[in-house]
């Protein structure tokens, strides 16, 4: 009895193992392939709008994108898709120099799966 015992715990421990391997795994995936600006970038000319491209084309019905930086949340506007697998929006408020974060949630392609994330950016004075 004790070795059924313990060949259950076994399978048990197992096959929780793969499960949550299989949740870490995915966990790391996102859609989003690059940006303008560019992720991670450093730029002496602000920009004047956010860009973001994706493995499919994303709903902008349930996207959304903000910019936050050394004033707080930025006004953006226009969130829309240019038809090349991204969104597109303008940003309303001069970017000063300093750290910049874009949060952004779509649904891309055909999948209901809503995604998020964020990268960051700087500008620096001239």
């Amino acid at each position: 009895m004790a070795a059924t015992g313990n060949i259950r715990f076994a399978l048990y421990l197992t096959t929780i193992a793969v499960l949550l391997s299989g949740c870490i795994g995915n966990s790391a995936y996102t859609p989003l392939l690059s940006a303008e600006p560019e992720i991670g970038g450093e730029f002496t000319r602000a920009p004047r709008t956010l860009r973001l491209y994706y493995d499919a084309l994303p709903n902008v019905s349930r996207s959304n994108v903000s910019l936050t930086g050394p004033a707080g949340e930025y006004p953006l506007r226009g969130l829309h898709t240019m038809a090349a697998d991204d969104l597109m929006i303008e940003i309303m408020q001069p970017l000063i120099a300093g750290e910049y974060t874009v949060h952004w949630t779509t649904v891309v392609g055909d999948e209901p799966v809503v995604y998020q994330g964020s990268y960051n950016f700087s500008v620096r004075a001239n």
